[in-house]
């Protein structure tokens, strides 16, 4: 079963369980400002409140994205029927349903009374060991690895993102994993279906970090793949995200990041156990 289909078992399971509510909004990045930035986000939001954010700058999704909000058609549909759309292979519909598949996860963590925000994870799970892998161009961390004294390892589908003169090794090759011992990855790559090649290109015992706002996921299906760490962001202040993404300033304010192990992550069904019990 590949990746996609066992995220799609977990929507199904949720859909036995759980009355999900209605989508209320899609937001999107402000115009013009998208267009120049390297990484923008979107955010699917349901009638309780709950948020699913997204990534919008994989190879031109945004036009289309926009095409699709301004068509309205999504206003009160179910978010599950979106949702396990996901892996269709059109880009933008993958975009929109990892969003649905987030807030949907947000919605019922919310439910079963689950804070991820609140769990502390293992020590030996956030200290990189050994050479250190990225997948996606994470600018900060590789600055204050390099300052560390780490060697890293970029594969990157885009080389002309990273910024000339860093001392890191720069590949699109997925192969170029093995050996690192820890392993930080965009979360886009769910997005985009690269997830399964990534995972198959790590060495046995590395420690896979997935991390970003489209992460915001229930992580079952992650840490049943070997993921170790799955970093996401507790949106709970619709009306501050929306009132940032009007206007075009950080959003990072009205939300909480988190970061999940599968030793401190209940699972879904101790979730919607939770839930059926109230």
């Amino acid at each position: 079963m590949s990746l996609v289909q066992e995220f799609h078992q977990v929507i199904r399971r949720i859909r036995e369980t759980v009355d999900v509510p209605a989508i209320e909004e899609v937001l999107l990045p402000l115009q013009g400002r998208a267009e120049v930035k390297q990484d923008e986000f979107g955010f699917l939001i349901l009638t309780d409140g709950s948020i699913g954010p997204f990534y919008t700058s994989l190879d031109g999704s945004l036009p289309l994205l926009r095409d699709f909000v301004s068509m309205g058609t999504y206003r009160q549909k179910d978010p599950i029927e979106l949702a396990l759309n996901m892996g269709d292979g059109g880009l933008a519909t993958n975009t929109l349903a990892l969003g649905a598949v987030n807030a949907i996860s947000q919605c019922l963590m919310r439910l079963a009374g689950f804070d991820p925000t609140t769990v502390t994870i293992e020590s030996a799970l956030s200290a990189p060991t050994g050479s250190i892998g990225m997948v996606g161009y994470f600018g900060p961390l590789i600055e204050r690895y390099l300052d560390r004294g780490y060697r890293i390892t970029l594969v990157e589908k885009k080389p002309g993102r990273v910024p000339a003169g860093l001392n890191i090794d720069v590949t699109t090759d997925p192969a170029a994993l093995k050996g690192c011992g820890y392993i930080i990855c965009t979360a886009s790559t769910l997005i985009n279906n690269t997830l399964e090649e990534i995972l198959d290109s790590v060495s046995p015992g590395s420690i896979v970090n997935l991390m970003g706002p489209s992460a915001s996921c229930l992580p079952d299906p992650l840490f049943a793949r070997g993921v170790g760490l799955v970093g996401g962001i507790l949106i709970d202040d619709p009306d501050c995200l929306r009132r940032a993404v009007k206007c075009g300033d950080s959003w990072g304010r009205c939300g909480r990041k988190y970061q999940l192990s599968a030793a401190c992550y209940p699972g879904l069904e101790s979730l919607l156990a939770g839930i059926e019990r109230q």
